[in-house]
């Protein structure tokens, strides 16, 4: 199980769980409107993210980027353009 920590230790929080209150809370906020592909609005809403915060954790190294995330660097690059236009691309710290 993959743990979060915080200030005050770590919390038995996986991230399929945190995903799924997530999930599960926005639905129940929607109630009975009319959902249309959740999926895709689910990989819109995560992917940046995801991308942003694992491009940053590499300090701007997209060979390592690419390999923490399992993609090809060349995706890395076309995904990081696509959601953050050329601020990522070729970024160093």
């Amino acid at each position: 199980m993959t743990t979060i920590e915080n200030t005050t230790g770590m919390l038995d929080v996986s991230l399929s769980k945190a995903v799924a209150q997530k999930v599960k809370a926005h639905l129940l906020v929607l109630d009975d409107r009319d959902i249309v592909d959740l999926y895709k609005l689910l990989m819109e809403e995560i992917e940046a993210p995801l991308f942003k915060a694992v491009i940053e954790h590499c300090r701007y190294n997209q060979c390592r980027a690419a390999i923490l995330l399992g993609v090809s660097r060349g995706t890395l690059r076309t995904r990081l353009q696509y959601y953050f236009d050329d601020q990522y691309v070729g970024a160093r710290d």
